[in-house]
């Protein structure tokens, strides 16, 4: 099983798919675990595998914006 493909790369969320923000990285990381605990098997594990990484890499942005000065890390995500 290769790993998920959600990157945090300079305070931005990356996935297979394109960006996301903050919400939806987490609303995804959200289901994703929800479906880990209904599904068994591979399925249960590849789920868990992509709520982990989108939890990572949210923590990682989070971490990233407030080192670059961000009171509140979502703001990021406003358009300018």
């Amino acid at each position: 099983m290769s790993p998920a493909p959600f990157r945090h790369i300079g305070g931005g969320l990356v996935s297979d798919h394109g960006v996301l923000n903050l919400a939806a990285a987490e609303a995804l990381a959200r289901f994703y675990a929800g479906e880990a605990t209904r599904e068994t098997g591979a399925a249960a594990r590849l789920c868990a595998a992509r709520a982990e990484a989108l939890h990572t890499a949210v923590n990682e942005a989070r971490r990233w914006r407030r080192a670059a000065g961000w009171a509140k890390a979502e703001a990021a995500d406003a358009p300018p």
